[in-house]
């Protein structure tokens, strides 16, 4: 992806950038269940999402994003 005519192809070592995303520990992303949402959800979508977060015990608390 040259910028400009005459320019070199730059060489990117992509393995390399995505072990380096993958290895960063994401311990400051963080979703707080106990905030109000942006925009505000509908009565009917707030409540199926108390009755999710309560299920999965994690309601009134802030919770690590991970695929689990």
């Amino acid at each position: 992806m040259p910028l400009r005519a005459g320019d070199a192809e730059p060489s990117v070592d992509l393995q390399a950038l995505v072990n380096g995303v993958y290895d960063r520990p994401a311990k400051d992303f963080r979703i707080d269940s106990t905030a109000a949402t942006v925009p505000p959800l509908s009565e009917t979508d707030a409540a199926w999402a108390d009755l999710l977060l309560e299920e999965r015990g994690w309601k009134g608390r802030s919770q690590i994003t991970t695929d689990s």
